[in-house]
C-alpha cells in the first residue's frame, strides 16, 4: 500500500427536477507511492476535479474505499476522519485567485498562521510576526518569488499568482499536495516557469503530488506515471507517453474557418485612444503602464485574435471596447446602422450602440445556484432590442437620467463581484437592475436559446440544469451561448479556453468558427493558446502597453514568442515610481 490507495471509489450525482443521475466517478482504483508525482488526465467532467476533492477530504462518496497516509476514509467515515485528511493534504484549486490584497510575502504569512491556529490573523506581537514571517520567506524562496516578496497581489502574472498560491498551500506542510490544473491562463514562457517551480519543490521535499491537468505538455515534463479517466472510469495507467498518446487519440478535426472577403465595412473603431493605469505593488511603488494612441479598424464578420504579456494591455483593451472603460482620450466607435457611435460618451446613443455587444470576462461567474434557462432569461432581459427600449422608458418613470442609466447599464457587464461594489458605492441595491431590467418570459428564451444551443453542439436540456452540473467544457460553451443569446453583433472573450483539455478545446474552437458563420458575429478573443489564437482567428493583433503588431495571425504569434525569448536574456525593466 503507498501513501494514497483508492479502491472501487464511486460517486454520483443526482440532478435536480428529477433531470436524472451523473456518474461522477465509478469503481475507480490506483495506489500512489510515497514522493511519487502521479498525473491524472482527462476531458471535462471525466471525474478528475471530483477525485482530488474526494482525495481531500471535501466531498464523501457512495461506495468504496480511500487512504490517505493512514486515515481511512469510507461512505461511513465521521466527519472527524475527513477532518483528518484534510489536516495531511492541500489543494491548488483551478481559477482560484482568492488572495488578500496585500503583498506576496503577507499573503504566505497568513496561510502560516491558518496552518497554526486555523485563523489567517498575523500575530500582534513582534516575536511571533517575526517568526511567521521567516518561516514565511523560506517558502517565497522556494516558489522563486523573493525578489518580489513585496509585491501587491494585483500587480503579478498570472504564473506569479500561481506561484503564490502553491506558496500557501505549502505553508501547511501536506504529506499529499493536489495540483488542479496550476498552469491554465499562462503563456508558454510563464507556463514552463510554474512547471520548473513544481518540480523544484518536489525534489527538494520530496512530496507527494496528484496533478490533474488537461494539458499533455505539463504531463510529460512533471508526471513519474499517468492514469486517465473517462466518464468517471480509469481507462487507462502506466506509463506517461503511453497513456497520453490514447488520450490525444480522441480530438476532433478542426472544422474549417469561413473564409471573409477583403474590403469589408468596419463594425468597431478605436481612433487616437490613450489609456494610462497604475498597478499597485506596495504601499511604496507602483508601475504605471500607459497604452498610447491606439487606432484599430476592426472589419465585420472576422474573429481577431489578441496576444501579448500578461499586465501589459490585453483585458484593459477589452473593457474599453465594451464600454466599461472610458479611455483618457481618443474615441471607441460602433457602426450602428451605418453611423458611428463613440460609446466612451455616456448617453442614450451610447445605451442603443452597447446593447449590440456581449462581453464574456476571464472570471465568466455562471450564477451557481440557478438554472441556465434562467440566466438566459436574465441576460435577454438586459441586451435584447426590445428589452433596451422598455428599460429606458422604466428609467423614465424611475427618474433616472440617461446618464445614470448609461452608467448602470455599463455595471451589468462587469464581473458580478465588480458590479456588486461599485453599485453599493453609489448607494444602489444590485436589484435596481432587476427592476430596470425584467426576466424574459422562459417560454420564449427556450426558443431563441435553441439555435444558439444547437451552434455550440449543446443539447436543448441543458437549459435545465444548473451550473454546478455542468463539466468545464460545458462551463465554457454555455457561458459563450448566455452571451450570443442576445445575438450580438460583437462578441468579447477575454481568456475562454484556460481550464479546457485538448477535446474540449477543439470542441469549443469548431464552436466559435460555427457561431461566426451561422450569425456572422465579429470575435475578439484574448488567449494565451497561440496554437488555438491560430486556428481560430482570421487576422491577430499583439498588445504590449499598446498594439505592437498587426496581421497574419502565425505570423503576430511568431512575434510575440521572439519577444518573450528576448525578455528571457534581458530581464524586463519596470517602470518603477514613488507612490
Amino acid at each position: 500500500m503507498g501513501i494514497v490507495d483508492v479502491d472501487g471509489l464511486t460517486k454520483k450525482y443526482e440532478l435536480e427536477r428529477g433531470a436524472g443521475v451523473v456518474v461522477g466517478l465509478e469503481d475507480v482504483s490506483f495506489t500512489v507511492d510515497e514522493g511519487e508525482v502521479l498525473g491524472v488526465i482527462g476531458k471535462s467532467g471525466a471525474g478528475k476535479s471530483t477525485l482530488l476533492r474526494i482525495l481531500r477530504g471535501v466531498e464523501c462518496f457512495d461506495a468504496g474505499r480511500v487512504v490517505v497516509d493512514g486515515v481511512v476514509l469510507t461512505p461511513e467515515s465521521s466527519r472527524e476522519e475527513f477532518s483528518k485528511v484534510q489536516r495531511k493534504t492541500a489543494i491548488h484549486l483551478q481559477r482560484s485567485f482568492a488572495l488578500w490584497g496585500q503583498s506576496i510575502l503577507h499573503n504566505v504569512m497568513r496561510k502560516v498562521c491558518s496552518a497554526r491556529t486555523g485563523l489567517e490573523d498575523l500575530p500582534e506581537h513582534p516575536a511571533d510576526f517575526e517568526e511567521v514571517k521567516a518561516e514565511a520567506m523560506e517558502i517565497v524562496e522556494l516558489v522563486g518569488l523573493k525578489e518580489k516578496y513585496n509585491y501587491y497581489y494585483n500587480i503579478l502574472s498570472g504564473g506569479e499568482k500561481q506561484r503564490v498560491l502553491l506558496a500557501r498551500q505549502l505553508a501547511f506542510k501536506p504529506r499529499v499536495l493536489l495540483l488542479d490544473e496550476p498552469a491554465t491562463m499562462s503563456d508558454p514562457i510563464t507556463r514552463r516557469d510554474i512547471l520548473e517551480t513544481i518540480k523544484r519543490v518536489h525534489e527538494k521535499l520530496n512530496l507527494t503530488i496528484i496533478l490533474v491537468s488537461h494539458m499533455p505538455e505539463v504531463h510529460e515534463y512533471l508526471a513519474d506515471r499517468l492514469i486517465m479517466l473517462e466518464k468517471g472510469r480509469l481507462t487507462h495507467e502506466g506509463q506517461t507517453s503511453k497513456v497520453l498518446k490514447h488520450f490525444t487519440q480522441q480530438i476532433a478535426e478542426p472544422v474549417p474557418l469561413e473564409p471573409v472577403t477583403p474590403g469589408r465595412e468596419k463594425i468597431l473603431r478605436l481612433k487616437n485612444v490613450w489609456k494610462k493605469y497604475r498597478l499597485y505593488t506596495s504601499n511604496k511603488l507602483i508601475q504605471t503602464i500607459e497604452m498610447k494612441n491606439i487606432n484599430l479598424a476592426i472589419p465585420r464578420g472576422v474573429i481577431m485574435g489578441m496576444i501579448g504579456p500578461t499586465a501589459k494591455g490585453k483585458t484593459v483593451l477589452i473593457r474599453l471596447l465594451s464600454g466599461i472603460e472610458r479611455p483618457d482620450q481618443g474615441e471607441v466607435l460602433v457602426n450602428v446602422g451605418g453611423e458611428f457611435v463613440d460609446i466612451a460618451k455616456y448617453g442614450r446613443k451610447s445605451i442603443i450602440a452597447r446593447q449590440k455587444i456581449e462581453v464574456m470576462h476571464q472570471e465568466f461567474g455562471l450564477m451557481h445556484n440557478e438554472t441556465v434557462v434562467d440566466q438566459f432569461s436574465y441576460r435577454l432581459g438586459l441586451k435584447s432590442i426590445e428589452t433596451v427600449e422598455r428599460a429606458l422608458e422604466r428609467a423614465e418613470e424611475l427618474g433616472i437620467t440617461d446618464l445614470k442609466m448609461d452608467i448602470l447599464y455599463r455595471l451589468a457587464d462587469l464581473p458580478e463581484d465588480e458590479a456588486k461594489a461599485l453599485l453599493k458605492k453609489m448607494g444602489l441595491s444590485p436589484d435596481i437592475l432587476y427592476e430596470i431590467f425584467p426576466r424574459f418570459p422562459e417560454s420564449e428564451t427556450r426558443k431563441i436559446a435553441k439555435p444558439v444551443l444547437n451552434a455550440l453542439d449543446l443539447p436543448e436540456e441543458i437549459l435545465d440544469r444548473h451550473t454546478y452540473e455542468l463539466s468545464c467544457g460545458e462551463e465554457v460553451r454555455v457561458s459563450i451561448a448566455l452571451h450570443m443569446v442576445s445575438k450580438p453583433e460583437i462578441l468579447l472573450l477575454d481568456e475562454p479556453f484556460g481550464d479546457l483539455d485538448p477535446i474540449s478545446l477543439r470542441t469549443v474552437l469548431n464552436s466559435i468558427k460555427n457561431l461566426n458563420k451561422k450569425f456572422k458575429t465579429t470575435i475578439i478573443v484574448v488567449s494565451h493558446q497561440l496554437d488555438a489564437v491560430e486556428e481560430i482567428s482570421h487576422e491577430a493583433v499583439f498588445i504590449e502597453a499598446g498594439i505592437t503588431r498587426w496581421g497574419e495571425p502565425k505570423e503576430v504569434c511568431n512575434v510575440f514568442l521572439e519577444r518573450m525569448r528576448e525578455r528571457e536574456a534581458i530581464p524586463e525593466e519596470r517602470e518603477i515610481e514613488s507612490a
